[in-house]
């Protein structure tokens, strides 16, 4: 996980990089961290995926934490930003800009530590419904709820998409198998396909249609096995 702190006070923000070099994510790891003395050179450096997470002060000469963060909300709408203040009266301007949440100062490590685990837990989780697919050449991260089904057509890996676009690549069925089918909402009904039963219209005694209109056959012997789980997908659903 790599991290950028930023705040123009330098002993707050040495106090908070001895912190961080003294956490551990739940998983035994190290992070990394960058440092900023004001939020013009964050947001000039900023970039999509460059950090996991941003812990900025709000009261910053310039550019202060709110207009930074609404500044960072055009580059990247889902990155967690923690908040760094010494007056609770900011809190309301914070979630404004859909912050993660905010720290009092002085910044107590334990709270910093609580706040940067449900941090971790988060990513891990949004980690968990992606699907990195990948060649020689090529690498693509799709997130598994836009994905319709996946197709092996002549040792070619079709990923359809949900908007229609297709991914393709040279590899085997079998490379992502097993994370596709760790997802409740995925189905393997024949050897060629795997779909994403949220996005099927309608199952009929051979195929299934998906929402954009495309036909999927259904193995002949895997018919009675794929009803049955469709239909437990289908009740399990409504519970919810």
């Amino acid at each position: 996980m790599k991290l950028a702190i930023c705040d123009d006070n330098k002993n707050q923000l040495h106090s908070i990089a001895q912190m961080l070099e003294r956490y551990v994510t739940p998983e035994g790891e190290k992070v990394r961290y960058d440092l900023y003395g004001n939020a013009l050179d964050l947001v000039s450096n900023l970039s999509s995926g460059r950090y996991d997470a941003l812990l900025m002060d709000i009261l910053m000469p310039g550019l202060n934490g709110i207009e930074a963060a609404r500044d960072i909300r055009q580059i990247n709408e889902d990155i967690p930003i923690l908040f760094l203040t010494s007056s609770p009266e900011f809190a309301v301007d914070s979630y404004r800009v859909h912050a993660f949440d905010y720290l009092m100062k002085p910044v107590d490590e334990a709270e910093l530590f609580k706040g940067l685990n449900r941090i971790f837990a988060i990513k891990k989780e949004l980690v968990s419904h992606m699907l990195t697919i990948q060649n020689a050449k090529e690498l693509h991260v799709i997130s598994l709820s836009q994905l319709e089904y996946v197709e092996i057509n002549n040792r070619t890996l079709l990923f359809h998409l949900i908007d229609g676009e297709t991914k393709a690549l040279r590899g085997k069925l079998s490379d992502y198998e097993e994370n596709l089918l760790s997802q409740p909402n995925f189905l393997k009904i024949h050897r060629s396909y795997v779909i994403n039963m949220d996005h099927m219209k309608s199952l009929n005694k051979n195929s299934f249609e998906t929402m954009t209109g495309k036909e999927i056959p259904i193995s002949r012997n895997l018919l009675t096995e794929v009803h049955t789980q469709y239909v437990n997908y289908l009740h399990s659903a409504i519970r919810q």
